[in-house]
């Protein structure tokens, strides 16, 4: 049968584990000011990205995004192949190691997907269509299925498609991910919950000469201003989330450069689907066309964004068609109006507390649904606990964002879109027949326009039925100081700090 080889660059790197002192040599303590802190360091029990970014340093996947977002290259497969139907693939592993020195086998790679696919798993529908898993040598991994299943490739780059030690983890059980080992560029060294989470390098990493510096630290800052202060003050190297009104003064020093990276992100307000009002089709439509979004992207965004038209990012088969909700205040009441609210209504909306950007957005949004008649109260919750919060339905509305951890749309629209599925249409509980019934069909059609139409269909019926309010798709505003290099925020959101240095 013919085979379609994929390959990639990192493929001709070497792949010999690096000695310490190809990273020691250069050294240095990198210190990045972040948000959130994780929740868990398992891969197979993440949704947040404070774990997701942080697994990411600490375990290395078979196949990863390349930086720009546009194609996957090797990670610890330096090569794979597939047969003509897409049912049967063939990676060859690389000669890596794990942090403790032991090697990273064809039996830890299964080991580690079938706990993916297990019943512990969050993520097991990504990898429930692999049938079959075998291990012709210690370097080959074969994975069968019995039905094409279009995103495995990019599911097999994900966070929870991570590769751990199989015997550590069947001897230690949950304790492992108390202290993990990974073949990733960094190994965990200390986490103090809260505030900060300390990566020294990982000695035996595959890629030759990385990671550049000997530690890393997320140093947990959930206030923007006071991770500004810091960075200026040189108490950080670089952050994250830079509020956007600050972009120009923060770097008035010229010790600071600050940039905006385009990321598969959308930020909306999640509208509980299941809860009167919100179960009317004209009352979320009407609050689409209550808020002035275009005036929040150039207002409070500073024109770092787009007004979104859908939960969907602008990326691979987006919807070029389709157009935002205008600003249409008379249309918002008369909507309200025919769904017997003409007098409006009251509502709570829950709101990151230390994100001053949410905090100003949702300003705006409360300002103009005051307009319409709907009185919002804003309730400032911390990141965590307002996911648990929407997760468990206690809630109206909610001030939100999600993005891609892949290169393909499948996994977002799983995620805010499809339900039943893991987040029943990120916590909305809003449902459409004829939208899972795409789904489905996507996942078993092979890339190309018919696959892409029916995601196109997906995004309408998301925009017609309003299950959200659509604010914008915002680009990632981050910052680092002169001394640093290699620092940048990819299409997924995360970093990469194997590749930064400190001058």
């Amino acid at each position: 049968m013919q085979k379609t080889v994929y390959r990639g660059l990192l493929a001709i790197m070497l792949a010999s584990a690096a000695p310490a002192a190809a990273w020691a040599a250069e050294g240095g303590v990198f210190k990045l000011g972040v948000t959130n802190d994780a929740l868990t360091l398992d891969p197979i029990g993440s949704s947040d990205n404070g774990s997701i970014f942080t697994e990411l340093l600490i375990y290395d996947q078979l196949i990863r995004p390349t930086k720009d977002g546009t194609a996957l290259e090797p990670g610890l497969a330096e090569s794979w192949t597939s047969n003509s139907d897409g049912t049967q693939f063939t990676f060859k592993l690389r000669d890596a190691k794990f942090s403790d020195g032991s090697p990273v086998t064809a039996d830890d790679v299964i080991a580690s997907l079938k706990r993916a696919q297990g019943e512990g798993s969050m993520w097991q529908r990504f990898f429930k269509p692999i049938t079959k898993m075998e291990a012709p040598d210690a370097h080959t991994v074969v994975l069968s299925l019995d039905k094409p299943f279009t995103p495995l490739l990019n599911n097999l780059a994900m966070f929870s498609a991570s590769i751990v030690p199989a015997k550590l983890v069947q001897e230690k059980g949950q304790a492992f991910f108390d202290q993990p080992v990974g073949s990733g560029p960094f190994t965990l060294k200390s986490w103090e919950h809260g505030s900060k989470i300390v990566l020294e390098a990982n000695p035996h990493y595959w890629q030759q000469g990385k990671p550049h510096v000997k530690e890393a630290q997320l140093l947990i800052i959930g206030e923007d201003n006071s991770r500004v202060l810091q960075l200026q003050a040189g108490q950080i190297d670089a952050m994250i989330d830079v509020p956007v009104n600050q972009m120009q003064s923060i770097g008035s020093s010229g010790d600071i450069t600050a940039k905006v990276a385009n990321v598969y992100r959308v930020d909306l307000v999640q509208l509980n689907n299941k809860q009167k009002p919100f179960d009317n089709l004209d009352v979320r439509q009407a609050l689409n066309y209550a808020v002035d979004k275009e005036g929040i992207v150039k207002g409070v965004l500073f024109g770092t964004g787009t007004v979104a038209v859908s939960s969907m990012p602008v990326m691979r088969y987006h919807n070029e068609a389709l157009k935002p909700y205008p600003f249409d205040a008379a249309k918002a009441k008369q909507l309200l109006a025919d769904a017997g609210h003409a007098d409006g209504f009251s509502a709570n909306m829950l709101v990151p507390s230390g994100d001053s950007t949410a905090q100003q957005v949702s300003a705006a949004i409360q300002a103009n649904l005051q307009d319409v008649g709907v009185k919002v109260q804003l309730q400032l919750v911390e990141p965590g606990t307002q996911w648990e919060t929407t997760k468990s339905g206690k809630y109206e509305m909610s001030l939100s964002w999600a993005s891609s951890d892949t290169i393909d749309p499948d996994q977002l629209i799983g995620f805010t879109a499809v339900n039943p599925e893991r987040a029943n249409a990120l916590h909305t509980q809003w449902h459409s027949d004829r939208l899972n019934e795409l789904y489905e069909k996507e996942r078993r059609t092979l890339d190309g326009a018919e696959r892409g139409a029916m995601f196109k269909e997906m995004e309408k019926i998301v925009n017609d039925e309003a299950p959200f309010i659509f604010l914008y798709n915002k680009g990632a505003a981050y910052a680092y100081r002169t001394n640093v290099e290699g620092f940048e925020v990819l299409p997924t959101s995360n970093w990469r700090l194997e590749d930064v240095s400190l001058k």
